[in-house]
């Protein structure tokens, strides 16, 4: 064991009431007064489904390794969440530990609603030291002014499913790897099976068109272009491969129309699911639907190459200590050993399709048991993350507007870029 690991372990035991000395701030207090109780811990999430199940589990097993301490789940709608964590961060009655997305961590690091968990130039009030063996983008994702306010707790980037069932039918015997096999394959599954040769929302329900935007944003970055310049000022799409971009999703959707229109995130979900899609573009967090399903065979592949590069769009949840005024000193501990446990079984949060984002935790023989992992630690290991902004929420909302409105607008592809332009524009100025 390394000498950083091992005193990172001797702290974590700390936590467990089984010793006798706790460290905080560089002080010690005694451990009788302190083991009175079991430490309550509030974690929100907005997880769902496969992930919930999964995220309820890991904390089970936290539970029941750590006596001395408490995890009490809570649950909020996706919809809205941001709104309501920032509420009671105000109103005091935030959560112990919060999960966030990382490209909503901005806003919240602006607004000094964090904790800080590391920091190089002082000690924090937060005894957390991230391990070396967090893959550098992620991590650094969660680092600002040299401060770091989350740990990655994994990364989810888009991939390729594909029903092996209906690709054996219609002959075809090559994954796709360019646009033009994916077109060429997609017709082929729809001219002999009957199926749609690609599910993929297209339109709004319960959610927003969000695939077309991420899809979007994934065929610039494979032109070495982005949705923002470097310093997050100005727009970067309003050019040539920002028109590439929009005429590949357009051409599957209006030209070529393999993906059905008026798809929904839930129908296209389904539609492969119940085996009525050839393939199926969506985040790796879908793996658990498709796994628990009864007769669906099907593999997964990364997002082929279709505009340049390989290069796709990736999210990453976060895990982080609400900022309070007078914070609990047992419960800030406690809280940041479970954060760091859980960055240390990302193998168990993998069930739900997630990337684990520590080397030491992708080598694990139990991860790499799991079918499809290594597919989706390709994938991540060439993923791009979002632009560390505080406007991204809602240029990302606005991005997938403008995208579900191009598909029946009937406008020029640059009369869509320009609106698309002047849209995201009022939102930088408006930050």
């Amino acid at each position: 064991m390394k000498k950083k690991e091992a005193v990172l372990f001797m702290w974590a035991l700390g936590v467990y009431l089984t010793v006798s000395t706790f460290v905080f701030a560089g002080g010690s207090r005694d451990t009788a007064e302190l083991s009175k109780k079991t430490v309550d811990l509030r974690c929100l999430s907005f997880f769902s489904g496969s992930d919930r199940k999964c995220f309820d589990a890991m904390i089970a097993e936290f539970n029941r390794v750590h006596p001395g301490v408490r995890i009490i789940a809570e649950t909020l709608s996706y919809d809205g969440y941001n709104a309501a964590l920032r509420s009671a961060i105000a109103a005091g009655t935030a959560p112990d530990v919060a999960v966030i997305h990382q490209c909503s961590l901005p806003g919240y690091v602006k607004d000094g609603s964090l904790c800080v968990l590391e920091d190089p130039a002082q000690d924090t009030a937060v005894p957390l030291k991230a391990p070396d063996d967090f893959m550098d983008v992620p991590l650094e994702a969660c680092r600002f002014d040299g401060r770091l306010y989350a740990l990655p707790l994994d990364m989810h980037p888009l991939v390729m499913y594909y029903n092996t069932d209906l690709f054996s039918r219609a002959e075809v015997v090559k994954v796709p790897e360019t646009y033009a096999e994916l077109i060429k394959t997609a017709w082929a599954i729809q001219n002999k099976t009957g199926a749609a040769g690609i599910a993929a929302d297209n339109t709004t329900s319960v959610f927003k068109a969000w695939t077309p935007a991420r899809l979007f944003i994934s065929l610039l970055q494979q032109q070495g272009a982005d949705i923002l310049t470097a310093d997050n000022t100005r727009t970067g799409f309003k050019n040539i491969a920002g028109e590439k971009a929009l005429s590949v999703i357009l051409d599957l959707n209006e030209v070529s129309r393999v993906i059905p229109p008026g798809l929904t995130y839930e129908a296209s979900v389904d539609a492969f699911r119940l085996g009525k899609a050839g393939i199926h573009i969506n985040g790796v967090w879908a793996a658990g639907i498709f796994e628990g399903q009864k007769n669906l065979n099907f593999a997964a592949a990364p997002l082929p190459s279709l505009t340049g590069r390989n290069a796709v769009w990736a999210g990453s949840h976060t895990l982080a200590i609400p900022a309070r005024q007078s914070p609990d000193p047992r419960k800030t501990e406690a809280a940041a050993a479970f954060i760091l446990w859980m960055t240390e079984h990302g193998e168990l949060w993998a069930k739900a399709g997630h990337v684990p984002v520590r080397e030491s935790v992708v080598r694990k023989p139990e991860f790499l048991s799991l079918p499809y992992r290594s597919v989706y630690l390709d994938a991540a290991r060439s993923a791009v993350i979002p632009p560390r902004t505080p406007a991204w929420d809602e240029i990302f909302d606005s991005i997938a507007d403008c995208l579900e409105n191009a598909m029946t607008a009937n406008k020029s592809i640059k009369a869509i870029l320009t609106e698309m332009d002047r849209k995201v524009t009022e939102i930088i100025a408006a930050h």
